[in-house]
């Protein structure tokens, strides 16, 4: 078995896969509750958290499987990027935990595996493919030249595409996460959309950029007030404009790489009318779409544990006494 533990933001997850990728256990923990007072994710709470709550998922996930740790062949976790507090809170318990047993830690890259739950465990991801994560953290688009080495070819220049929604909720007073709330409440309306912002502008062509639309949206809801009859027309209109700015990046990088297959992974990608719209737009330009199935888009362990799988195939393990593995929040950058 492949022992799995997701911690690099705020939902504390455990998985249990065997060596055919087949899930066994999976667990999450949500955090939304303990951080919606302060309107986002505050980093010592979260980690402090992680470290309750994991020894008691993990005792979880053996006692309702009746399997043991002496059946795990690898445990593995992300090691970055993300917060660092969270990220060692999982590193500190599995050493321990492993340590034992001489269990091989395996450290798991967090988009990486945002993008390998896109795809069946066996299915192979194809030399030149793109990838895009996006979420609350991250609004980055890959050129996957070679699975899995990753060349950014564009990011957020400002906000990330689920902050954005949160901001956006936080101003229309829908709870946090505001992603979620903001696609509720906009199934309400069928109208046409207004008109925020619109050919958004940014250095390279492939970037993002959500700061000025949301700076006009805030604008529009404190010009107009917000009634109970314009709050499905302001989040639908706000959800679309995001989207559609998501799109417009995305339309353009399709026609500049041409790649045999798009993955698309991350909290954002289980909003619907995205993934109806990207669909289409994939349709179009003739490239077929993997996209994570909605209950795997946003942080998880079984994509943990399927990216970790991936590796231990490959023997890429860590053995005791564990030097190698450490806290990368910026891994990409170290």
């Amino acid at each position: 078995m492949i022992l799995a533990i997701e911690s690099s933001c705020d939902d504390t997850s455990v998985a249990l896969v065997d060596m055919t990728g087949a899930l066994f256990f999976h667990r999450s923990l949500s955090q939304n509750d303990l951080h919606a007072p302060y309107g986002g994710v505050v980093p010592e709470l979260a980690s402090r958290t992680h470290s309750e709550r994991l020894p008691f998922l993990v005792e979880a996930a053996f006692s309702e499987t009746g399997l043991s740790l002496d059946q795990v062949a690898a445990a593995a976790l992300t090691t970055g990027p993300g917060l660092s507090g969270g990220l060692l809170s999982a590193i500190s318990y599995l050493k321990g935990l492993c340590w034992s047993k001489k269990i091989p830690l395996i450290p798991v890259h967090h988009i990486r595996a945002h993008l390998r739950v896109a795809v069946e465990i066996e299915e192979e991801i194809p030399q030149e493919s793109l990838g895009l994560v996006v979420s609350g953290g991250h609004t980055h688009l890959y050129r996957i030249r070679k699975w899995p080495d990753l060349d950014l070819v564009g990011r957020t220049v400002d906000d990330a595409a689920g902050e954005a929604f949160d901001k956006g909720a936080k101003v229309l007073g829908l709870p946090y996460p505001g992603g979620p709330e903001i696609e509720k409440a906009a199934e309400a309306w069928s109208g046409p959309f207004l008109k925020f912002l619109r050919g958004i502008h940014t250095p390279r062509e492939l970037d993002f950029s959500f700061s000025g639309l949301k700076t006009a949206f805030v604008s529009h809801v404190r010009s107009e007030g917000i009634t109970g009859d314009r709050l499905p027309l302001m989040a639908a209109s706000y959800q679309d404009a995001i989207v559609s700015h998501l799109l417009d990046r995305i339309g353009k990088a399709l026609g500049r790489f041409h790649p045999p297959v798009f993955l698309v992974g991350g909290g954002v990608a289980a909003n619907q009318h995205f993934r109806t719209l990207l669909k289409i737009l994939c349709e179009e330009k003739g490239i077929p779409l993997r996209i994570a199935p909605r209950p795997l888009c946003g942080d998880n362990a079984v994509m943990i544990a399927l990216t970790g799988l991936e590796l231990f195939r490959s023997g890429e393990i860590v053995r005791p006494p564990y030097s190698e593995i450490r806290p990368r929040p910026r891994w990409d950058e170290d």
